[in-house]
């Protein structure tokens, strides 16, 4: 586990907190919330055989949501997600040559509130970044900052040969 530290501006009133890249347990939730929902489609289907791909497709397509814009400046690129109401400490980042993938523990109910009551959460969020060329996760530096994860990463130097 890789600990990205962040700074903030030394005119900046809010610090940014930094995200721990967390590679094999993000990716193992993601794998485990996919299986799970593919599980439960099998059942609804009536146990039937042959259709697993299918559902493994739509359960992907039902739990990960895409990152709408990658900022690119010079040889970076730069993800900016809004995660109002979420903790810095509830907020995990895999980062891959090919893709990043942001996991919160869990989606807060309406207006942030938290409630004793166990089905007040929802499932853990998952987005995902594919990046426009290779990258070099080595150089991944993720923080929170005034409710937005803003994360980057460089381009791989053989992502241009």
């Amino acid at each position: 586990m890789k600990t990205i530290t962040a700074t903030a501006k030394a005119n900046d009133a809010t610090p940014s907190t930094p995200i721990q890249l967390k590679n094999r347990e993000v990716l193992d939730r993601l794998n485990d919330q996919i299986a799970r929902r593919a599980y439960e489609m099998f059942e609804q289907g009536g146990g039937a055989d042959g259709e697993h791909l299918q559902h493994w497709l739509q359960a992907e397509a039902e739990t990960v949501k895409r990152v709408p814009e990658i900022s690119e400046s010079s040889s970076w690129y730069t993800v900016r997600v809004p995660l109002q109401n979420f903790a810095a400490e509830n907020i995990s980042v895999a980062v891959e040559s090919s893709r990043a993938i942001v996991q919160t523990d869990k989606v807060p109910v309406a207006g942030g509130r938290e409630s004793s009551n166990s089905g007040s959460f929802e499932k853990p969020l998952f987005l995902v970044a594919y990046w426009p060329s290779q990258v070099d996760p080595a150089t991944a530096s993720a923080y929170v900052k005034d409710e937005t994860l803003t994360l980057t990463v460089k381009r791989s130097t053989q992502a241009a040969e």
